[in-house]
């Protein structure tokens, strides 16, 4: 994401290249989300509670 964001700043700023850029960021973002959530089994919202419960069950 680094190099997307520098090419952008280094080439001339017009409404195409941003929005370029807000797309790519977009798109990074929701596969990163996606491979958290693959990974961990569920959603991130989720994980403390998770966590907590997971605790729990130990103590028994």
């Amino acid at each position: 994401m680094g190099a997307d964001i520098i090419g952008t700043i280094t080439a001339p700023l017009t409404f195409e290249s941003v929005g370029l850029l807000a797309i790519i960021v977009m798109i990074r973002t929701f596969l990163s989300f996606s491979l958290e959530t693959e990974i961990e089994g569920c959603w991130p919202w989720q994980r403390a509670a998770r966590k907590a419960q997971g605790e729990t069950d130990k103590s028994r």
